[in-house]
């Protein structure tokens, strides 16, 4: 399980890790971190989330970037805009049968700002975006959320009325529709339920979902990067004030990350030499000529 330095058991949500794995609730050194990262992957029970900012436990659609103010914009009023753009004017860039959360979760990892929150079964993955991001976090730590996947509710299509249906040619409305359902958390629980038990009698196994868990979005097939980044999603209830931010701190155990400027450029490297680099978790072009470019700074940096 979860523990500190002082061995004692941690855990935010009350869902226990793998006594084995002997994970701190806080570390300064990477090695030690990465070392214990290591036991806790024999296990594909835990997804993952690495941030360097209080607001990235928030939506990108509720802390988009405006270069021109350098400030962070809201843009939940635009929501369904943007998303209806985004299928009016990409659909022809698109392959393969898709749903409705696979056009929104194919829109948030191309930039399309969304409720969606990102996750990922890789701890180092994880790890890398934390660090990757800003060199100094905002608190004087990096924060990797570890969360328990079978104590959450694990969804892998969307839902519409009373049937998990291929996209529509308004499929704005149908994401409008699920949300406006996951509102109402145990009505959402009891479809989820009926569901699974529906698939239980075909010998497909589902778990009981947690209603004191988060609602998670397996679309890891749905685009390259997410197959590259081994991701999925938490779709929060609200995405008013800071209520995403609670849902997932009152959920998720949390683990503190604190490097020197030197270490933390060490463990990218390590990162880096593991994979775990913008050319291989953004898997094109544009990301492959970025990742050149980076490389050679960061090689320059480490050389001073």
């Amino acid at each position: 399980m979860i523990k500190t330095e002082s061995e004692s058991c941690f855990s935010n949500c009350g869902g226990l890790f793998m006594s084995e794995s002997q994970i701190k609730e806080k570390y300064t050194s990477s090695k030690s971190l990465i070392n214990d990262l290591i036991r806790l992957t024999r296990s594909d029970q835990y997804i993952f989330r690495g941030i360097s900012r209080r607001a990235e436990l928030k939506p990108s659609i509720c802390r988009k970037y405006d270069r021109s103010t350098q400030t962070l914009i809201n843009l939940k009023e635009q929501e369904f805009a943007l998303l209806h753009q985004f299928r009016q004017q990409a659909s022809n860039l698109l392959s393969g049968t898709m749903e409705t959360l696979d056009y929104v979760a194919c829109a948030q990892h191309y930039g399309i700002p969304t409720r969606l929150i990102d996750w990922t079964y890789n701890p180092f993955t994880a790890l890398y975006f934390a660090l990757a991001e800003n060199k100094q976090p905002e608190e004087g730590y990096y924060e990797l959320f570890v969360l328990p996947l079978k104590e959450q509710i694990v969804i892998h299509r969307s839902y519409n009325q009373s049937k998990w249906n291929p996209i529509s040619n308004e499929f704005v409305e149908d994401y409008a529709d699920f949300l406006k359902l996951i509102r109402d958390k145990s009505r959402f629980l009891t479809v989820v339920q009926e569901r699974n038990a529906a698939l239980n009698k075909l010998n497909i196994v589902s778990n009981t979902p947690n209603p004191k868990g988060l609602i998670i979005y397996n679309g890891s097939s749905s685009n390259s990067r997410l197959i590259a980044q081994a991701g999925l999603f938490s779709i929060p209830s609200s995405i008013e004030a800071e209520d995403s931010v609670r849902e997932i701190r009152g959920t998720a155990s949390c683990i503190q990350i604190e490097l020197t400027a030197k270490e933390r450029l060490e463990t990218l490297v390590f990162l880096d030499n593991m994979g775990y680099n913008k050319q291989r978790l953004f898997p094109d072009l544009q990301n492959l000529c970025d990742s050149i470019v980076s490389q050679a700074l960061q090689d320059q940096s480490v050389s001073k």
